[in-house]
């Protein structure tokens, strides 16, 4: 059976290899998606499991869902990365600007004199 424009052989290793970059991605960056991609990528190959067109109606509407849920996902982690790179950005500023509250004594009187 020959679903694809690549041989057997050629489509399990760009699926051996488009898995071991999205584990690997999701290793260093941590992000879900990457490990729905991993799973969307490896979900191809249950093509050559049967032959019937239930079965491959099957998997391409588990695609289709894996596909919807990447990208929600990914819409989400990048919003959520967004506001995290603000707040850092804001802690960043707080941080390195002068402080404008006077400077007080320890029993409560100003330095000030």
């Amino acid at each position: 059976m020959n679903t694809f424009p690549l041989e057997f052989s050629k489509h399990v290793g760009f699926c051996i290899i488009a898995i071991a970059f999205f584990l690997f991605q999701f290793y260093r960056q941590g992000f879900k998606y990457q490990l729905l991609t991993a799973a969307a990528i490896g979900a191809t190959l249950l093509l050559y499991v049967n032959d019937s067109s239930g079965w491959r109606y099957g998997i391409g509407i588990i695609e289709a869902v894996l596909l919807v849920l990447i990208f929600v996902i990914m819409a989400k982690e990048k919003k959520n990365a967004e506001k995290k790179a603000q707040a850092e950005k804001d802690n960043k500023a707080s941080d390195s600007a002068p402080s404008e509250a006077p400077e007080t004594a320890v029993n409560g009187e100003g330095k000030n004199e």
